[in-house]
């Protein structure tokens, strides 16, 4: 993960913006769930190449669905970093 993402507010901040590039404009927040905002599968897709490119991180499909969040996405991203350094 690049460093400018090391913590959950910067993490959460650049998924909003992802969310917001591939819904299109509208209002988004931490807490707005991908598919209640009118996600669907395709949508899934694009955010994980998204979050790849920008956040230089692999993020698989089922996680996107588990962490439909930006929130619940940005915390699962930090604890898995943590994870990977010990």
């Amino acid at each position: 993960m690049k460093a400018e993402y090391g913590n959950e507010a910067d993490r959460t901040a650049a998924l909003i913006e992802i969310w917001r590039e591939v819904l299109g404009p509208q209002h988004l927040d931490e807490d707005s769930d991908l598919f209640e905002a009118g996600g669907a599968s395709m949508h899934v897709l694009e955010i994980v190449g998204r979050v790849s490119e920008v956040m230089d991180v692999n993020v698989r499909l089922r996680q996107i669905f588990e962490y439909s969040t930006p929130k619940s996405l940005s915390v699962f991203l930090g604890a898995s970093q943590l994870q990977s350094e010990r």
